[in-house]
């Protein structure tokens, strides 16, 4: 029954991780698109289309959590719990919402790093503009 459990709450973070990343490759990608350019946002798309799924799986399956459905080791106090109805039910929202927070830091933080360069990127470009729109006076 654990490996079920194992199997069952591993199908079910793959697919929400991946669903995640789809949703949010878009916005990604015109993100990347006006601050790298083209040609590497592509490339980075890719990365970060990886690293939403990779922490959602890793965020979402809790090997610590679900070791205490296994058997004890001979010569330890602890029990094993039983895999009811309930428990699956616990274990798997657990195990989606714990995948949604950690792409949620994720994503938080691409957008926080993002916005920064983009705010970066306009005040490089509002000094060049005003350096162009000088020249022209400065001649005169």
């Amino acid at each position: 029954m654990f490996y079920v459990l194992f199997a069952t709450i591993l199908i079910v973070v793959v697919a929400a991780a991946v669903a995640a990343a789809r949703f949010f490759d878009p916005a990604v990608a015109k993100i990347l698109g006006r601050t790298l350019g083209q040609e590497l946002a592509d490339a980075w798309r890719k990365y970060v289309f990886f690293a939403i799924v990779v922490s959602g799986i890793s965020g979402g399956v809790r090997p610590w959590s679900l070791e205490r459905y296994l058997a004890p080791a001979p010569g330890k106090g602890s029990t094993q719990l039983e895999l009811s109805g309930q428990r699956w039910m616990l274990e798997l929202y657990t195990a989606g919402i714990e995948t949604l927070r950690s792409i949620a830091w994720v994503v938080l933080l691409f957008f926080l790093f993002a916005m920064l360069a983009y705010v970066i990127m306009r005040a490089v470009e509002f000094r060049r503009q005003e350096a162009e729109g000088r020249r022209p006076h400065e001649m005169e």
